[in-house]
């Protein structure tokens, strides 16, 4: 009897999902295409040049995927690592990583254990409340990453 009442439920609840609209499963994305991430890189590029900042960046989609990467002259060569890895992080935090860091130094050290970067410099690209990417950006301080990486994102045109 009790198989039985399971099995119903089961199928009552398959049912009620094949039921649902497909508008109702699936919802409503925006992607970062490649000639947005060049605009992003673009505009962080010329910020870093205009305070004579050598600078890698790195832009990645929504998954911290890697859309486009850049150095710039005068990066160092750990500056690839630290961008990408701050960009990967902002974007599968959902966050800047300034956050990160903000959390890590008031004692949550379980980020460390993590794939995570909590060094400010990555900043998520948010549209319509929806994070669809990230700005990764070292060669400076901290807080020069972020300034780069904010002024990148404000380059992208949405529509």
């Amino acid at each position: 009897m009790l198989r039985r009442t399971r099995r119903t439920i089961v199928a009552i609840g398959l049912i009620a999902c094949a039921a649902q609209p497909a508008r109702a499963q699936l919802r409503e994305t925006k992607a970062l295409t490649l000639d947005g991430a060049k605009n992003i890189v673009a505009a962080a590029e010329a910020e870093a040049k205009r305070n004579n900042w050598g600078m890698a960046f790195a832009v990645v989609d929504a998954s911290g995927g890697l859309v486009l990467f850049h150095k710039g002259d005068g990066a160092r060569p750990s500056n690839v690592d630290f961008a990408i890895a701050k960009a990967r992080t902002a974007a599968r935090y959902q966050r800047p990583t300034k956050a990160l860091d903000s959390m890590v130094t008031s004692g949550r050290i379980q980020f460390l254990a993590a794939d995570a970067l909590p060094i400010e410099g990555g900043v998520p690209i948010v549209v319509e409340g929806q994070v669809i990417g990230a700005v990764g950006v070292s060669g400076g301080t901290s807080a020069q990453d972020a300034q780069v990486a904010t002024t990148g994102i404000a380059a992208l045109v949405v529509k």
